[in-house]
């Protein structure tokens, strides 16, 4: 009996309605990613725009981003954007802000119509200032973004 509920669920999850990117033009997603939280706007099939904010402990970052959906027809829709972000930070010697540049590259898969599981990965480029010494530093690091989007609004299918 529990291997067919279970082959019943895999079943709904790979046969159910996707949600395919032409149904996200006009559509708002609102997502938490790790860690934080966003909001994404589909302008249309392969365009969409979103801002994100991740906090933790003694950072804040908020910006805008910008998608654009290489395969808008497929139920794991690839992508690739930019982003620019302000951030602030506190430490225990040093606390400050600045900014960060990025490019990604990654996906969502969507499970329906109404929700995504998304990944994505880049490098960032990252400049920011002590407040207290008035001391630069800037460098590239690397982004990894995890995220699980509910999708609302528009003509989605």
């Amino acid at each position: 009996m529990k291997k067919t509920i279970v082959i019943l669920v895999m079943m709904l999850l790979i046969l159910s309605t996707s949600a395919l990117a032409d149904s996200l033009a006009k559509r708002w997603g609102v997502g938490i990613n790790y860690p934080g939280v966003g909001v994404k706007y589909g302008i249309n099939e392969n365009h969409a725009v979103a801002i994100k904010s991740q906090f933790g402990e003694d950072i804040f970052v908020i910006g805008p981003r910008y998608y654009y959906n290489f395969n808008p027809e497929e139920k794991v829709v690839m992508c690739i954007g930019g982003e620019v972000d302000y951030l602030t930070f506190k430490g225990e010697s040093s606390d400050g802000s600045g900014f960060a540049v990025g490019i990604f590259v990654g996906g969502e898969y969507f499970i329906n119509n109404k929700f995504g599981v998304g990944l994505d990965l880049g490098p960032v480029y990252v400049n920011v200032k002590d407040e207290d010494t008035s001391l630069y530093e800037e460098g590239v690091d690397y982004i990894v973004n995890i995220s699980l989007s509910y999708y609302f609004g528009g003509k989605g299918k």
